[in-house]
């Protein structure tokens, strides 16, 4: 048996899993134990060392939990293929297992996260207030930033070069199963639209268990289908792994089942963790209610900043070329870096056109040319033109990069200028006939509401933070070897001094 380590009724659910464990043969190395660590909910850790191909897990097919365990009665053959996947596990979770299926499930689900702590973090379930400009104090500024809600620009774009966002795909998703679910269900459907009703948050739990606990699963002798998200199951033990954004361990799975193996060697006493790809915060936070201050995985996407200082002709040069769009800033340890498409970008108008083409073609090296070329003519009147192509293209990247800056640091600002629980409470607290529609007591409303606002302003304030230390580490890698102006040098000490501010507030609590 495995070692816990939590309080008493704790001990009792770990042990009622392990137990549930043991009835469908699902095997767990004995050099593991399943844990509760505060702030992090429960994770898997090492009681003896680990080393690369050792075997953490095995959960036999019989134990997943895919569409092959929704009977017929609830739903038939003909009627799962007009309903996804996803909404369909999350309905009969809801109101499709019998007595003694849910009995049979409760000692695995009890483990799963509970309502709030998919409705607290995770965005689209937040006030819909949220995802447009606030003002506070005269202080206009964004709660979410733009990579999840819209635009970095003030003017933006025009929607048909624009994809879209995060929060708008996930929300237009959970929407459009919801109403799949009750069209297929008439009977339910009235209650699961309602806020007013237990069973629309019931289906709002499930279907986030589903969402963020679920491993891609394709049944032997099954084709892929085209969607993967239509490729599904849920994992009993496996769920309970923690996400890393480098090696841990990797999951394979064959007509036997599920198999979870070391990728690396742990030592006794580490966390053991999945990679659940390769997902930048904004994803993280959007599929699963949180992120990563370390995280390789994480960057802003550039497109609507660098698009709107181009000219028609210019996108077109582009997308003739196969480069228009897909811009992105990402971390590169310490540092952060522009990827090769955004250098492509930055070069238009700073060399002639077949001084461009030659450079994507890898056939011109522009940091070669003391000065800008234009059709082959040097600009001797222009003193910016007599700088390099190099460093005309950095500082291209670098005023691209600025506005992200300054948005974080407006943001910042006003995030950090709510300065009293009641305004924290009056935009990120869901309103009182939501939490009473979710089951809070109408005892426990206010302090219930401090506690979620509290939580959810940390998290705007964390994901800010992270987006200008990204910013930044951008702007001082392309500055390194360019003269430093009286304005870079004061939008650093800005950004010093707002570091300074947010790690008192994080202190403080």
């Amino acid at each position: 048996m495995n070692s816990l380590s939590s309080s008493s009724s704790e001990d009792t659910i770990l042990a009622d899993l392990l137990a549930y464990c043991d009835a469908h043969k699902i095997e767990i190395s004995p050099n593991i134990s399943i844990r509760r660590v505060p702030g992090k909910g429960l994770g898997v850790y090492t009681t003896q060392p680990l080393n690369p191909g050792d075997r953490v897990m095995h959960v036999p097919t019989p134990a997943l939990l895919t569409t092959t365990a929704v009977p017929y009665s609830f739903a038939s053959k003909e009627t799962s293929k007009d309903i996804p996947v996803h909404a369909l596990l999350a309905a009969y979770l809801t109101f499709g297992l019998s007595e003694a299926k849910r009995d049979g499930y409760a000692r695995w689900m009890a483990t799963w996260p509970c309502l709030t702590d998919f409705t607290w973090t995770v965005p689209i379930f937040w006030p819909e207030r949220l995802r447009t400009p606030l003002k506070v104090h005269d202080h206009e500024f964004r709660v979410f930033p733009p990579s999840l809600t819209g635009s970095w620009t003030s003017s933006g774009l025009q929607k048909s070069t624009t994809k879209m966002t995060l929060l708008d795909e996930q929300l237009a998703k959970f929407e459009s199963h919801m109403h799949a679910v009750a069209r297929t269900f008439p009977d339910h459907a009235d209650a699961l639209v309602s806020q007013s009703d237990a069973l629309h948050w019931t289906f709002i739990h499930n279907w986030n268990a589903v969402n963020s606990r679920c491993f891609y699963y394709v049944r032997a002798g099954q084709r892929p289908p085209k969607d993967s998200n239509e490729a599904m199951a849920l994992c009993p033990g496996m769920d309970l792994f923690n996400h890393v954004d480098d090696v841990g361990c990797k999951t394979t799975y064959d007509k036997r089942g599920y198999y979870v193996t070391a990728e690396q060697t742990y030592d006794a006493g580490q966390e053991v963790l999945l990679n659940y790809g390769a997902h930048g915060n904004d994803m993280l936070w959007t599929e699963y209610g949180f992120t990563m201050d370390r995280n390789k995985f994480d960057g802003l996407r550039l497109d609507e900043v660098i698009l709107s200082t181009l000219t028609e002709g210019q996108r077109k040069v582009l997308e003739e070329a196969e480069y228009l769009g897909e811009y992105w800033l990402r971390p590169d340890g310490e540092a952060a870096d522009v990827c090769w498409r955004t250098e492509v970008a930055s070069y238009l108008g700073v060399l002639s056109q077949n001084q461009w083409y030659r450079f994507i073609e890898g056939k011109l090296d522009p940091a070669k040319f003391p000065g800008s070329l234009q059709d082959g003519k040097r600009k001797r009147d222009d003193v910016a033109a007599q700088e390099s192509p190099l460093v005309r293209a950095k500082r291209k990247q670098i005023g691209w990069i600025e506005k992200i800056e300054k948005e974080a640091q407006n943001s910042l600002k006003g995030l950090l200028s709510l300065a009293s629980p009641d305004e924290m409470i009056r935009y990120f607290a869901d309103d009182e006939s939501v939490l009473e529609g979710q089951g809070v007591e109408r005892q426990e409303l206010q302090q219930t509401k401090i506690e979620q606002a509290r939580l959810r302003y940390r998290m705007c304030v964390q994901r800010w933070r992270q987006i200008l230390k990204l910013a930044n580490n951008a702007l001082q890698k392309l500055r390194r070897d360019l003269p430093t102006d009286d304005d870079s040098r004061t939008a650093a000490a800005e950004s010093t001094d707002l570091e300074q501010r947010i790690d008192g507030f994080m202190e403080r609590g």
